[in-house]
């Protein structure tokens, strides 16, 4: 299960740089979210690669939620950023068991940043001047968690 859910994350990163869209379950303003399997009274909110992948879990309490894209700019920027504020997780590409990778939304908007470059494509950001920017702010945020 951890190698399907790492190989799951990694095709996450990879498709995401390059759609350059990610896909999320919502319902109005609100966003399929989570339980953590991993951490006691931790909300993960799930993001997937593809509208199949996030249209597949919109069942039972979701039944009603549509596939909704967001620009990877305002993912990492907006969402990421968001999220680490107020201790939540990401869900990579969960399967309709709900089963898939919980990560700190840092470490996956640093996966994508890094994905982007090592391809050579530059996005719209507006809170930042470049990826690379981007890249050291949650570099230097990570770094602070471990002191």
């Amino acid at each position: 299960m951890q190698e399907q859910n790492e190989a799951n994350y990694r095709k996450f990163i990879q498709q995401v740089a390059d759609t350059e869209q990610v896909w999320g379950l919502s319902q109005g303003d609100i966003w399929a979210t989570s339980s953590s399997n991993e951490y006691e009274d931790t909300e993960v909110i799930l993001f997937w690669s593809t509208a199949e992948g996030s249209q597949a879990c919109a069942s039972d309490e979701w039944a009603n939620y549509k596939p909704e894209s967001l620009p990877v700019a305002e993912f990492l920027e907006n969402w990421c950023v968001g999220m680490y504020d107020d201790g939540l997780l990401v869900g990579t590409d969960w399967t309709s068991e709900l089963q898939g990778r919980e990560v700190d939304p840092l470490v996956v908007a640093l996966d994508v940043v890094q994905e982007l470059k090592h391809r050579g494509k530059e996005i719209n950001l507006e809170q930042y001047d470049s990826l690379s920017e981007l890249e050291e702010q949650i570099i230097d945020a990570l770094e602070g968690d471990e002191e």
